[in-house]
């Protein structure tokens, strides 16, 4: 079965609410390998945005409240995408022979509820129309599970051989890789890897607004399987303060017990830590040796 590398995704033109999240999208599937491809004129021509479907196999839609650019026939732009993908969708369906395989179609609008989309009398009809598609699964929640939900469902398949006694990605376990903005470039081997080898990583948003963030973060704090703090350049008031909401996460309604967790900080900083120690195993730093370090923690946890 292919997996998420190299998978070749149409990630659809957004309204300008919606465009911190596509951004965000995108960067989680590049990390994952995936090949992305989008509208790339500014005066949003449909006939492009056809073209580059034909040559995916796989379409995101992020929904606004209200659809935009209206055409004549009182569709939007974002409704008009859908039905493109919805026409990839059915000839290839049709030339595959009802292959399981084929084109899939991914759309998400924002909503922190399960509540049934038709009872809502003010929901915007594009929303309600696109909810009708077979074709489209459709899918109304924070962003963060979203991102979860969907990179679960593109299969990601890791290249890396591995010990066969390590945690792997295949059994879809999620680590929640927390890191403060400073050390943004330098965890980005490290989520590479994790991601390669297979498992679902969830990490801080820093483009949300304060209680958006902090929302983010606690649903995070209920779902991990495990969780890494990463503090090259971080504070250790910051890394401590991060122990504690790992340490606090069992209250917060989880459904499942952690099965690991780690501080990777430097020497220097382990002596400031007071919270170290609580279950924590603590990772010295070194930048030339990530696939090694984060190997030898997934290991330990096996033992």
């Amino acid at each position: 079965m292919p997996g998420i590398a190299n998978k070749i995704i149409f990630l659809a033109e957004v309204c300008d609410e919606m465009k911190k999240y596509k951004i965000n999208l995108i960067k989680e599937l590049e990390h994952n390998g995936c090949i992305i491809k989008e509208v790339s004129n500014s005066d949003l021509e449909l006939d492009g945005a056809r073209d580059i479907i034909e040559n995916c196999e796989v379409a995101i839609h992020l929904l606004s409240d209200e659809d935009f650019s209206k055409n004549e026939s009182g569709k939007g732009f974002e409704e008009i995408q859908i039905n493109y993908s919805v026409q990839k969708y059915l000839s290839q369906k049709l030339l595959a022979n009802h292959s399981e395989n084929g084109f899939k179609i991914y759309a998400w609008h924002p909503k922190s509820t399960s509540e049934n989309i038709f009872t809502e009398e003010s929901l915007a009809g594009h929303l309600k129309r696109i909810q009708l598609l077979d074709e489209v699964e459709l899918l109304r929640t924070n962003f963060e599970e979203f991102k979860y939900y969907l990179l679960n469902k593109i299969d990601i398949d890791s290249n890396e051989e591995v010990d066969e006694f390590y945690i792997k990605g295949t059994d879809h376990y999620c680590i929640y890789f927390l890191y403060d903005l400073v050390d943004a470039e330098s965890v980005r081997e490290y989520i590479e890897y994790l991601n390669k080898r297979g498992f679902i990583v969830l990490t801080p948003d820093f483009s949300s607004d304060i209680l958006s963030t902090r929302q983010m973060h606690t649903n995070n704090l209920k779902k991990f399987d495990l969780a890494i703090i990463y503090a090259h350049a971080a504070s250790a008031d910051w890394t401590n303060m991060k122990i504690m909401d790992i340490l606090k996460s069992p209250g917060l309604g989880r459904g499942k017990r952690i099965l690991g967790k780690a501080v990777f900080t430097s020497e220097q900083k382990m002596n400031s830590l007071p919270m170290r120690g609580r279950g924590f195993e603590m990772v010295s730093i070194d930048l030339g040796s990530v696939k090694s370090q984060l190997d030898e923690f997934l290991h330990n946890l096996s033992n």
